[in-house]
C-alpha cells in the first residue's frame, strides 16, 4: 500500500513539473491579431553590414523587429532588435551584392507582420581591404604573415603549405582582431615550400588565397643544457631563493620555478650563457602564471640584449640591445582582472623576432625596464624562456 502511494505522489510530481513546462514555453499573451509594418525605413552602409533605422508601429504587445535575407550561400540569416530600439544591425554579407532585405515586426503572440522589403547593399566586408594589404615573406623555420586590419575586425589568418605529397594542408589558424597584424608559422625545414594564405570571418565568409613560394630560413631551438649562470658586478641580486637557472628548467608556473629578483627597483638586468654562439631569430617569453599574470613583477617594458665579451664590470659596454619588447595584455583589462584570452595568451607565451641582421651572440642580458606592477614595482620575475636559432 505504502509501496502504491510513492508511485501515485511520483506520477503527480511529473505531471506537474511537465505541466508547468508547458505554461513556460507557451507566449505570455496569445492572440491572432497581426500586428502594423514597421515604416520609413532608413539603410546606413557599413562595411560588410547595413544598419537600417525605421519607425515602429503603434501595437502596445510589440515586441521586436525581425530583418531577415538570404546570403550568398543560400542560407537564410535572421537579426533581431527589441521593441525597445528604432534600428538593427545585419552583418556578415559576403560581398556588395544588392540583396533583398525583409523587415517584419512581430509581437508577443509571435504573430509576424507583413514584410516591409528593402534592398540592400553593404560596403566591402573588412577581409578583402585585409587580404590586399597581406605581406609575406621568409622567416626563421617558415613563413612571415604581416597586414593592416585598420577597423580590427575580427578575422581568421588561414595558413597553408604543400606537403611532400603534393597536397595543400592547413598548417595554423590564427585568430586575432589585431590593428597590425605580424604573425609567424614555424616549424618548418629550410627548403623551398608553397605556401597559401587567406583571410576568413566569423561568419564563414573567406578571401581568394594568395599563393608564395619561399625558402624559411634555418633555426632551432637552443639547447638548454648548455645554457650557463653567469654573475656580473651590476646584476640584479636573487629573491626568494629563485636563481636564474629556473628560467631554463623547462618548468612553466605559477609558483617556485622562475628567476625573482630581490627588491632593487628599475630598471634591473640579469645575465646569463647560452653555452654557444648563436644568431637568434627569435625568443619567447613566459611570465609567471596564475594570479600572476600581467601582474606583480611579470615584465611589462623589456629590453634582450647580446653580447660575445660582457665587461667584467657589469657595464653596458660591447653590448648591442637584440629586441625591445612591451608586454600586450590583449583584453586591456584592469589589473588583477583576465579574460579567458589574457589567460590564454599568457599560457602561450609572449614571442618576439630578433632582427636578421643582429650579430651572433653567447651572452644574453635582461633589462626590465617595468613591471606590470607599474611605476613603484621594485622586483621582477619570469617563468622560463625558450631562444631559438642557429649556432652552426
Amino acid at each position: 500500500m505504502k509501496k502504491n502511494k510513492w508511485f501515485v505522489l511520483l506520477a503527480l510530481f511529473c505531471a506537474t513539473v511537465l505541466g508547468c513546462k508547458e505554461d513556460m514555453l507557451a507566449p505570455v499573451e496569445k492572440d491572432s491579431v497581426v500586428p502594423q509594418q514597421i515604416t520609413n525605413p532608413v539603410v546606413e552602409r557599413m562595411s560588410g553590414a547595413v544598419k537600417v533605422t525605421y519607425n515602429l508601429p503603434s501595437d502596445q504587445d510589440l515586441m521586436y523587429v525581425m530583418a531577415q535575407y538570404t546570403n550568398k550561400y543560400g542560407k537564410l540569416i535572421s537579426v533581431k532588435a527589441s521593441a525597445y530600439t528604432r534600428s538593427l544591425l545585419v552583418d556578415g554579407f559576403a560581398d556588395t551584392a544588392v540583396y533583398n532585405l525583409n523587415l517584419y515586426a512581430v509581437d508577443k503572440s509571435d504573430n509576424k507582420s507583413a514584410p516591409v522589403t528593402i534592398k540592400v547593399k553593404a560596403l566591402e566586408p573588412p577581409i578583402f581591404a585585409i587580404r590586399r594589404s597581406l605581406v609575406l615573406a621568409s622567416d626563421f623555420g617558415g613563413i612571415n604573415i604581416s597586414f593592416a586590419n585598420p577597423t580590427e575586425a575580427n578575422i581568421a589568418v588561414v595558413v597553408n603549405y604543400k606537403d611532400s605529397l603534393g597536397n595543400f594542408a592547413t598548417r595554423e589558424t590564427i585568430y586575432t582582431k589585431a590593428k597590425n597584424g605580424v604573425f609567424s608559422s614555424r616549424g618548418f625545414p629550410s627548403k623551398e615550400t608553397i605556401f597559401g594564405v587567406y583571410i576568413r570571418d566569423r561568419w564563414d565568409n573567406r578571401t581568394d588565397t594568395a599563393m608564395t613560394k619561399l625558402t624559411p630560413i634555418f633555426e632551432k631551438e637552443l639547447d638548454k643544457s648548455k645554457f650557463k649562470v653567469l654573475t656580473l658586478p651590476t646584476d640584479a641580486p636573487v629573491g626568494w631563493g629563485l636563481p636564474i637557472n629556473n628560467l631554463w628548467n623547462k618548468v612553466i608556473s605559477a609558483d617556485g620555478n622562475m628567476w625573482h629578483t630581490t627588491d632593487v627597483g628599475m630598471p634591473l638586468h640579469v645575465t646569463f650563457d647560452l653555452g654557444v654562439t648563436a644568431k637568434i631569430s627569435r625568443f619567447t617569453l613566459w611570465q609567471r602564471q596564475g594570479v600572476w599574470i600581467y601582474n606583480h613583477g611579470n615584465p611589462k617594458r623589456y629590453e634582450i640584449w647580446g653580447s660575445n665579451n660582457p665587461a667584467s664590470d657589469g657595464s653596458y659596454t660591447n653590448w648591442t640591445q637584440l629586441a625591445s619588447c612591451v608586454s600586450v595584455k590583449p583584453s586591456g583589462q584592469p589589473l588583477g582582472s583576465n579574460s579567458n584570452e589574457d589567460v590564454a595568451a599568457a599560457a602561450r607565451g609572449e614571442e618576439t623576432n630578433v632582427p636578421l641582421n643582429a650579430p651572433s651572440v653567447r651572452y644574453i642580458r635582461i633589462k626590465v625596464l617595468e613591471t606590470w606592477a607599474g611605476p613603484g614595482g621594485l622586483a621582477a620575475h619570469v617563468s622560463e624562456m625558450t631562444f631559438f636559432g642557429n649556432d652552426n
